[in-house]
């Protein structure tokens, strides 16, 4: 009985160790939302993006950003829909702030839903194209686990474009 209790006390504070430990231990995932601008697209976009922190310098992202239609005259408007796969360095960082620079992996995919021109109708379209994004980014800590952020990339590709974000991200 007496081995009992013991190895019963050895286990329950063990438990309370690695719970408090846990806690400690902050989380590596942010993910939050924000606007966007891109110069080539010239529209406004909304985006959402999370990041793994895999060390305190690298860092992988993955981005969505829905341009707002917009209609270029010519009958139909136009969608754009832009996925980022980054990777991020972090060269400065402090308590309350980090920069980084990026780069990865852009997909840009734009369609046009069917329309009629002088009386001929125009079937829906739609083209996928991918590029390389590099640029810079920074966080502001908030909060304790909220984070205003802001990059500024250009994706090389066919119809590149320059792109302006800013937006929070939360530490789950």
């Amino acid at each position: 009985m007496k081995k009992v209790m013991i190895i019963s006390t050895i286990a329950v504070m063990l438990l309370l160790g690695l719970t408090v430990k846990a806690q400690e231990t902050e989380s590596k995932i942010l993910a939050g939302a924000g606007v966007g601008y891109a110069t080539d697209i010239n529209t406004m976009a909304i985006f959402a993006n999370g990041v793994y922190q895999i060390t305190d310098q690298w860092e992988a992202s993955l981005g969505i950003n829905y341009y707002l239609p917009k209609d270029y005259g010519f009958g139909g408007k136009l969608t754009w829909l832009g996925f980022d796969l980054d990777g991020h360095y972090v060269f400065s960082n402090s308590d309350t702030m980090d920069f980084y620079a990026l780069a990865g992996f852009h997909i840009t995919r734009v369609s046009t839903p069917s329309y009629e021109i002088e009386g001929h109708s125009i079937p829906s379209a739609s083209s996928t194209s991918s590029g390389v994004n590099l640029g810079i980014g920074g966080r502001y800590q908030l909060a304790d686990n909220l984070y205003g952020m802001g990059e500024a990339k250009y994706a090389i590709a066919d119809g590149g474009f320059f792109q302006l974000n800013v937006g929070v991200l939360f530490r789950f």
